[in-house]
């Protein structure tokens, strides 16, 4: 869920917004910064932290804070939700 845009769906949705990033906006690289970490452990639990993006520069392009709810299935720990928004105001 980003920022100022609708929920992406898909399996393919998250192979084009990083395609976007790098192509279209120019990001290459990036940081997230994990501070908490909580739930039942049994089917969800969710990771709080920092992030940031850089351009080909290695210069600070933007930065904020995310939610990811993990759910554990058969084959492992997935991520079932997503959401992140900057700290910047554009």
């Amino acid at each position: 869920m980003q920022p100022n845009a609708p929920a992406l769906c898909g399996v393919d949705a998250p192979l084009e917004v990083f395609k976007t990033a790098y192509h279209k906006i120019g990001l290459r690289d990036g940081k997230f910064i994990t501070i908490d970490v909580f739930g039942d452990a049994v089917e969800f639990v969710t990771e709080v932290g920092f992030w940031q993006v850089f351009d080909v520069n290695h210069k600070l392009f933007d930065n904020g804070k995310f939610l990811v709810l993990w759910k554990k299935t058969p084959d492992g720990w997935k991520m079932f939700r997503d959401s992140f928004s900057s700290d910047r105001r554009k």
